[in-house]
């Protein structure tokens, strides 16, 4: 299997159509030979059944009760092996050219994962690429809120992705165990890439291409991270680099 796109998922039948609709637009365009869709249904009150999201061709692993985020990416890695696993959101509409950007990078940049551009419904920006302040801000999207037409399309190499739509190869993985699953809810994502960097395994952002991200639609409660922010801090204060500041 070349590609195994992993879409954990709660609920919103119709958001999730849409999505997996988009995804297949997206790996369309990639020619890859083999890739799988695995939906992780983490604990929905009605369970997904294959007709409600046809026209899709997707492959559904059931969680009878509602897991973190984490657990339930790293449920539907084990589902089927493949050379690389896309994590993706299911409230996160891909541009049908961004795979290809991604895989591109992998190509000519030597990278082990890859995250991709995402912008709100207002066309500013939600995610391209993680920044890392001094202070109690830690870690932060870059450039979020800014018109995305104005911000660079150039690749970039941040310390850190999203997991909303990222790319990883299957050795670097492997190597990481994975997502940490102690992290609740929030921060499973930087956590993967600092412990990637570690390794020596490189990161990088597509920004060509803007795909949309509908934000926290699953969850949208204010203290949702709380539990994974003081995790992060507790386990990554002082050891990232310092990025700056943007508010400025």
């Amino acid at each position: 299997m070349e590609l195994s796109v992993i879409v954990p998922s709660w609920g919103l039948t119709a958001l999730l159509r849409s999505c997996l609709l988009q995804l297949e637009h997206a790996l369309a365009r990639t020619q890859l030979g083999k890739t799988c869709v695995v939906v992780v249904d983490n604990g929905s009150a009605i369970p997904y059944l294959a007709d409600d999201l046809a026209p899709a061709h997707v492959r559904i692993v059931r969680l009878d009760l509602r897991h973190s985020f984490s657990a339930a990416c790293n449920r539907g890695a084990r589902e089927l092996a493949a050379t690389r696993y896309l994590f993706l959101n299911n409230d996160v509409l891909l541009h049908p050219d961004a795979l290809v950007e991604m895989l591109e990078i992998f190509r000519d940049h030597k990278v082990g994962i890859c995250g991709t551009r995402l912008v709100l419904p207002d066309d500013t920006i939600q995610h391209c690429g993680v920044r890392f302040d001094a202070g109690e801000r830690g870690p932060y999207h870059q450039d979020h809120g800014r018109r995305s037409a104005i911000v660079s399309r150039a690749t970039t190499f941040p310390q850190a992705v999203t997991a909303a739509a990222m790319m990883i190869d299957h050795a670097a993985f492997n190597a990481l165990n994975g997502f940490d699953e102690t992290f609740p809810f929030g921060y499973e994502d930087v956590d993967l890439c600092l412990r990637a960097r570690q390794l020596g395994i490189r990161i990088a952002c597509g920004q060509r291409r803007d795909s949309l991200h509908l934000e926290s639609t699953s969850d949208r409660r204010p203290d949702r991270h709380k539990a994974s922010r003081k995790l992060f801090f507790e386990r990554w204060r002082g050891r990232y680099t310092i990025d700056g500041d943007e508010s400025g």
